[in-house]
């Protein structure tokens, strides 16, 4: 080597860079932003998935408990309107509107045998009682009107007599608490069925 003579250093190979604090700071403030949306999206989502079976539940049972209903009077015998005091059945006369909160269903000409639908006011509950198995149950809750059932002409006037080819029309309104569900709801149900053999 000549004295003198310059080396020439090898460029220095930097070692890799690391993000810098601002783009740190960036990149967590994103990710913390797409967190929370996805968090955010998600509980929204969870309430209205509660919203919708809460009223696809009450619908449900609703139709479950009028689908046995309109099975029982299309093969009675006979059906009376009235009203249930104390536990005891009271027919509408002849003369008074036929209406009332209760429904008598005679499967049979034997008049022991009955299936009786009423509203209970003191628990707001429609319930349905049988001689056949002797059992009372609940078919919906939280009814909010007392005047449930009307026997009608086939043009929808209420009649004062008990015609062999009237109409039974069911009227349930009930409601959902604010407890269930975000909001408080309530709905209404009507159908009408006549026996099938006049």
């Amino acid at each position: 080597m000549k004295p003198g003579a310059i080396i020439p250093r090898s460029p220095r190979i930097r070692p890799a860079a690391g993000f810098t604090l601002p783009e740190l700071v960036i990149a967590l403030m994103i990710f913390t932003f797409l967190i929370l949306g996805i968090v955010t999206a998600n509980i929204f989502g969870l309430r209205l998935f509660q919203v919708v079976q809460d009223r696809l539940g009450s619908s449900d049972s609703a139709r479950a408990a009028v689908e046995r209903m309109i099975d029982d009077i299309r093969t009675c015998n006979t059906t009376l309107v009235g009203s249930v005091t104390n536990g005891v059945f009271r027919g509408v006369i002849n003369g008074e509107p036929q209406s009332g909160s209760a429904l008598m269903v005679y499967p049979t000409t034997n008049l022991t045998s009955y299936v009786l639908y009423f509203a209970n006011p003191t628990d707001q509950s429609f319930r349905r009682t049988s001689t056949a198995d002797g059992t009372t149950m609940i078919l919906a809750q939280l009814i909010t009107n007392v005047v449930l059932f009307a026997a009608q002409d086939c043009m929808g006037n209420v009649l004062t007599n008990s015609q062999n080819n009237r109409v039974i029309h069911l009227s349930l309104e009930f409601y959902q608490p604010k407890g269930t569900c975000p909001t408080a709801d309530s709905y209404k149900l009507e159908t009408s069925v006549t026996r099938r053999a006049l």
